[in-house]
């Protein structure tokens, strides 16, 4: 059997769980190269450390080798599953993860004075602004709000119909302040649409075009606010600070799970320890004897 064969018998067995397209395809990609590389699916001792070793002078961090690691080992376990008789070449491989770096978030007076910005800085565009600011206020990942469709919100009752990893569905809701932006946007938008001629149903567009926004443009624009205000800013700080800034409210860690759409609480946990860490460093910034 062609290592084709095999490839495809993963990619389908991949779209039977209903994964993320992005998971999907990262999976996919290592397995490709790793596959291209060979041309077969038994490899002797040598030429796996042939591989790792080429992962290591490709310059790829701890974390990705790992990820690489677990994705052909997974894949190994689903053919020798089906039958296929064969050794996993990966179960005596051990890697070791790098403890896990601090969640950076931005301060609630940082936040203010972004907001601030946004109404007296001309650098600053409306359309950042509302960018900024729904994922600010609904702690969605990236790729949630790209792929996010018009008939995913329910308006009357400030809620968004989210699908996560592994296409986990949630309800998000958002408050006033951002539903005032959100009516202009798509009061924009539909004058956008109708203007080139459109019909998709994406929520998020170009506003120069209509079509579907690139994940990798709204992280652009994030980006550049920061630039503007001073601050290293992407989508997924905002995230952080979105659930942090819940936490120290004292909204309940199991409804923070649910917002953000962990399947399990240790996930968000970690924001705990954030919110330890965010108390002392304002202590010591802004308390005279800090």
């Amino acid at each position: 059997m062609k290592t084709a064969v095999y490839f495809d018998l993963y990619l389908e067995f991949l779209l039977s769980r209903n994964l993320a397209d992005t998971t999907i395809n990262n999976k996919a990609r290592v397995i490709q190269r790793f596959l291209n590389k060979f041309n077969k699916i038994e490899i002797t001792r040598k030429e796996l450390y042939e591989y790792l070793n080429e992962l290591y002078k490709r310059g790829i961090c701890v974390t990705t080798r790992y990820q690489y690691i677990n994705t052909l080992k997974n894949f190994y376990e689903y053919l020798i599953a089906i039958g296929i008789d064969i050794n996993n070449p990966f179960n005596d491989i051990s890697l070791k993860l790098p403890p896990q770096k601090n969640v950076n978030v931005l301060y609630k007076n940082e936040v203010k004075e972004i907001y601030e910005m946004f109404e007296s800085n001309e650098n600053l565009s409306a359309y950042q602004e509302f960018l900024f600011d729904f994922l600010y206020s609904t702690g969605l990942r990236l790729d949630e709000l790209v792929n996010l469709k018009i008939n995913d919100f329910e308006l009357e009752n400030k809620a968004i119909l989210v699908r996560g990893k592994g296409s986990k569905e949630r309800i998000v809701f958002y408050g006033s302040k951002l539903n005032i932006m959100l009516m202009s946007y798509l009061t924009a938008r539909r004058s956008i649409m109708s203007f080139n001629r459109l019909y998709h149903s994406y929520f998020v567009i170009d506003f120069m075009t209509g079509q579907p926004l690139k994940a990798h443009k709204i992280y652009s624009e994030i980006v550049k606010v920061g630039k503007v205000v001073d601050r290293k800013l992407n989508p997924h700080l905002l995230r952080h600070s979105f659930a942090t800034h819940l936490l120290e409210n004292g909204c309940d860690i199991r409804y923070i799970q649910e917002l953000l759409g962990h399947s399990s609480v240790s996930t968000t946990q970690r924001y705990t320890k954030v919110q330890i860490k965010h108390k002392i460093a304002t202590i010591s910034k802004y308390h005279p004897r800090g």
